[in-house]
């Protein structure tokens, strides 16, 4: 004798599968803790990593520019000339501007 199980409604059974897509959903794309936030955090951190590296290699090579204009006497007179247009005494100093394009 085959037994059969009682069938459930129609209506129980879509509403069994719509809370089932429902969850599948929330946990998908829209809890706090889904997966689309979660990958969205993954590609942030990768940006932030990125500039943080960009940043470091500034520093350093800022640092090192720093430590050579205290140390070096001549580096220091060429940035002060070039940056600041210092100049010793009695010199003359001749600024050539590019001549204008004529359309």
């Amino acid at each position: 004798m085959k037994s059969r199980a009682k069938e459930c409604p129609r209506s129980v059974r879509y509403a069994f599968w719509l809370i089932v897509i429902f969850l599948l959903l929330w946990i998908l794309f829209f809890g706090q803790n889904s997966f689309w936030n979660t990958m969205l955090l993954h590609r942030k951190v990768d940006k932030l990593e990125q500039e943080a590296q960009y940043l470091k290699a500034v520093n350093d090579s800022l640092s090192k520019e720093n430590a050579r204009l205290k140390t070096d006497p001549e580096a220091a007179e060429k940035a002060a000339r070039e940056q600041f247009g210092l100049t010793k005494p009695d010199e003359k100093v001749f600024r050539f501007v590019p001549a204008r394009e004529d359309k």
